[in-house]
């Protein structure tokens, strides 16, 4: 990594959200910063005045919006399930559930405000459940709400410490008391999410109501997702040796998913076309991988990016 007027330059991304692992690399070096305003280059604003960005449509924004929800809540589905553990050490197992309305309510306001005193009154339960304050905010989840064609809103939750609780349907329905509770579209069987393999069918559950359509109209304004305080984040780092050193370690077996954008720039005439926009970044690889089969070699990654962080820099 360079450092250039107080700034730090790269061109590799890492992004650890427990066991799945994602790497970038850009056609250009780009700054990273901490706490400091972003001042463009010569280059960036010679780049910007050949190649002027054309303004986005309300269409384009919406779909960008709706990528940026997808990619973060899988990254937090993920740095979450089997992370959450009970007091003698074992791991709680993700609960998913779905809250429908009886009354066929369409206000996105109104319907959070009975989503957040549903949380409230659960908190109180599972608090009594494992001893702790009936006031504190425990419970970790992640939700995402879906707009019926009838404009009817409901919420599909993910919770990752959801503690045994007796009798588990009656008291859910009794502490929502706002209509249904169902869990894979049943009204019973509450089923927990054990593997890896469940997991991944579950964020493709999540994400696929993160569509442009939903914030047309009644809430395009509104955050994508609802997620609990204090929920674990994925670790990032841009550092070129800390990122090369975690892909030293990587078997090839752990590599999942590639997109070669490098590629794909040099083989176009995008340079040749006069007036076409270029990202400054030009290009970018990526690689996906997955790390739920390595639990060691998961370990020593996660303990390297502890170790190596831009906090840790004096500007």
């Amino acid at each position: 990594m360079k450092q250039q007027d107080n700034k730090y330059l790269s061109n590799r991304k890492l992004v650890k959200s427990g066991s799945l692992l994602e790497i970038y690399q850009f056609g250009r070096d780009i700054h990273l910063e901490r706490r400091i305003r972003h001042i463009k280059t010569e280059e960036e604003i010679e780049e910007a005045k050949k190649f002027p960005k054309p303004k986005a449509s309300q269409e384009e924004i919406l779909k960008s919006s709706a990528r940026r929800a997808k990619r973060m809540i899988k990254r937090l589905i993920m740095a979450n399930c089997f992370l959450w553990f009970k007091e003698k050490g074992k791991p709680y197992l993700p609960i998913t559930l779905t809250l429908t309305f009886a009354e066929n309510i369409t206000n996105l306001k109104k319907a959070n405000y009975e989503f957040t005193k549903f949380i409230r009154r659960l908190n109180y339960e599972t608090n009594g459940i494992e001893g702790k304050d009936l006031k504190q905010s425990n419970l970790k989840y992640l939700a995402v709400f879906e707009l019926q064609k009838r404009g009817a809103i409901h919420y599909h939750m993910i919770f990752f410490n959801l503690p045994y609780i007796k009798n588990i349907y009656k008291k859910m329905f009794d502490i929502w008391g706002q209509g249904r509770i169902m869990v894979g579209g049943k009204d019973k069987n509450f089923t927990k999410v054990k593997n890896q393999a469940q997991l991944q069918k579950i964020i493709f559950y999540f994400i696929k109501y993160i569509q442009k359509s939903v914030f047309e109209n009644n809430c395009p304004r509104q955050k994508k997702y609802i997620a609990s305080k204090g929920l674990l984040k994925p670790q990032e780092n841009s550092f070129v040796e800390v990122v090369s050193l975690v892909e030293s370690k990587l078997p090839s077996e752990t590599l999942v998913y590639k997109y070669d954008g490098e590629s794909e720039y040099n083989n176009s005439d995008i340079n040749d076309t006069i007036g076409k926009p270029v990202n400054f970044m030009r290009w970018f690889n990526y690689r996906q991988y997955d790390l739920s089969k390595f639990p060691e070699l998961d370990e020593n990654i996660a303990e390297i990016l502890t170790g190596h962080s831009l906090d840790d820099i004096d500007f």
